[in-house]
């Protein structure tokens, strides 16, 4: 029997078992004083007898318990008929009352007539074996109850902790490396929806497991080309087999490829620190219409060189945020439409006092892509880029708890949007 199985038992059993004790104490206590309040009544009947016999001059009845006391003499009533008694005791009696006689408990009646005091006397309830039978199914139905309790409880526990067991077998799988391991059968309860975070969480886990395992092979990717060709013009150099008027080429393609390698390491390190929580924002007021111009200023002459006409539309806005990261998410977004539009056309950056947009005329994000292309080393058909832009940028607006996501832009392309 499981632990849990055991709880589950005890915290059913437990109070099923105080109840009864005190279902059964109560009943006891009920009978008795129904019992008691019974045998007075009977009591006084019979003194009521014994005094019809004395005033009707009739011999006195002999099944009957008790004492008779006429003018200071007391006789004791029962089969061997009247017989004197000194019991001084019988003075300090109430009319209902208990004595106690050889550690057998009594209870008594005293009619009081004239100078005649009739004492009647029986056993007490709980002193008697006609009440043990009662005492006796009492019990047996309660205990039988509780047997039951406990059968129904042990069947409902095992239904109700056996897919709970059988979770923590399958986590122990899923931790021990065990992939696609199967799961209970799901109950209609909060044990279901455990068992599906549990799926859900095994369908991120192998999710996680192959972007991992497609992010190491991209960055081996990435890392090897421009150190292929930088070795190869490398030695080339050293052979001296490269004319003199290629130099300037040959220097620029090195310096190039070196760039492409720092750019790569520095989003990887970004996008490390930002997913590990080792990079805090620093967050100021801020006006993003600033931003937005500065940022349209530094990145214009790239995109005419392109063809393209960058335009900035944006009223003043002040909100609190990380300037420098949210620059990043900003650069992030106009490079990709820069990558993404066709020459002789426009990208659009608009801010409003409850939106920012970049719009291009591409050939925008296809719908199946859009909830994706933010997950690590996600990259677009024929993006030139690592898949670490939006990643990261993901991670910035989502520690700024702002809302984002791609839609169609009115030019047909993407538009990237951070409500604010």
């Amino acid at each position: 029997m499981s632990k849990l199985m055991r709880k589950f038992l005890l915290a059913v059993v437990a109070p099923l078992l105080v109840m009864g004790s005190l279902s059964f104490i109560l009943t006891a206590v009920l009978v008795n004083r129904f019992a008691e309040d019974e045998r007075y009544s009977q009591l006084a009947r019979e003194a009521n007898i014994i005094q019809e016999a004395i005033d009707g001059n009739q011999p006195l009845p002999r099944d009957i318990q008790g004492f008779i006391t006429i003018d200071g003499q007391t006789q004791r009533l029962g089969g061997r008929g009247p017989q004197p008694v000194n019991l001084p005791a019988l003075e300090k009696l109430q009319q209902q009352d208990v004595i106690d006689v050889q550690n057998q408990r009594l209870l008594t009646y005293q009619l009081k007539e004239g100078d005649t005091v009739i004492t009647t006397i029986r056993n007490a309830p709980l002193a008697s074996s006609a009440l043990n039978g009662v005492y006796l199914a009492i019990g047996v139905a309660l205990l039988v109850t509780l047997l039951l309790a406990t059968g129904l409880a042990y069947y409902m526990g095992r239904q109700f902790t056996r897919p709970i067991v059988n979770l923590r077998s399958v986590a122990q799988q899923i931790g021990a490396g065990k992939k696609s391991v199967p799961l209970p059968e799901r109950p209609n309860d909060e044990v279901g929806e455990l068992i599906a975070a549990v799926d859900e969480m095994q369908e991120q886990l192998l999710q996680k497991e192959t972007l991992q395992k497609s992010f190491i092979a991209g960055i081996t990717h990435d890392l090897r080309t421009p150190l292929a060709i930088i070795r190869n013009e490398t030695e080339a150099l050293a052979a001296g087999v490269i004319p003199l008027d290629e130099l300037p080429d040959v220097t620029d393609s090195i310096i190039e490829e070196t760039d492409r390698l720092g750019l790569l390491i520095d989003e990887t390190l970004v996008y490390s620190k930002l997913a590990g929580g080792m990079m805090p924002l620093e967050r100021v007021e801020t006006r993003l219409d600033d931003l937005v111009f500065d940022t349209v200023g530094r990145l214009e002459a790239t995109f005419e060189k392109e063809g393209l006409a960058l335009v900035a539309e944006a009223v003043p806005v002040t909100r609190r945020v990380d300037r420098h990261m949210f620059e990043r998410v900003l650069v992030n977004f106009l490079m990709n439409a820069h990558a993404a539009a066709p020459p002789d056309s426009r990208v659009i950056i608009r801010l409003t006092e409850t939106e920012m947009t970049v719009e291009d005329a591409g050939r925008g994000v296809p719908e199946s892509d859009r909830a994706t292309i933010w997950d690590l080393y996600v990259k677009q058909d024929g993006s030139s880029g690592h898949g670490l832009g939006l990643a990261i940028s993901r991670l910035i607006l989502d520690s700024h708890e702002l809302v984002y996501g791609v839609r169609t832009s009115p030019q047909g392309g993407a538009c990237f949007f951070i409500r604010l």
